[in-house]
């Protein structure tokens, strides 16, 4: 059964998430439907304010990342990862402007998580983390 705090936090992150990740996703589409490089990557700035308000909303609540949002933030950037690539390849009106709002907003997302993890765990603490898990 869960606790007050913890279905504040919850709900913390639903709102959050209900906020910025729609709004970004919209922004993204747009950006590459209209061929506009600064709304796609607007789109993809909204996406990291909601990281980084998911870090602010477990700061504050002391938690971390539960491994469930682990999970469906790997599976969403795998599967958004996998449909860019698709679509470079398989769809011959893929523009330049896709191409830049994609690798652009991509490479900052995997900065972003990078940076995280440093200041999370600490550079060796990072490393070791995946270093342990690949060896068992």
């Amino acid at each position: 059964m869960l606790t007050i705090r913890q279905t504040e936090r919850r709900l913390a992150v639903i709102a959050n998430w209900g906020l910025f990740g729609t709004f970004g996703l919209g922004l993204i589409l747009s950006g590459v439907n209209g061929g506009t490089i600064a709304l796609g990557l607007l789109g993809f700035a909204l996406i990291l304010v909601g990281f980084i308000a998911q870090v602010i909303i477990n700061q504050v609540y002391g938690r971390g990342f539960t491994p469930g949002e682990v999970a469906l933030g790997f599976i969403g950037f795998g599967i958004a990862v996998l449909g860019f690539v698709a679509s470079w390849i398989f769809d011959p009106t893929f523009g330049t402007t896709d191409i830049v709002v994609g690798l652009s907003g991509f490479a900052a997302i995997i900065v972003a998580f990078l940076v995280y993890l440093v200041t999370r765990y600490g550079l060796k603490g990072s490393f070791s983390m995946f270093h342990h898990r690949g060896r068992h």
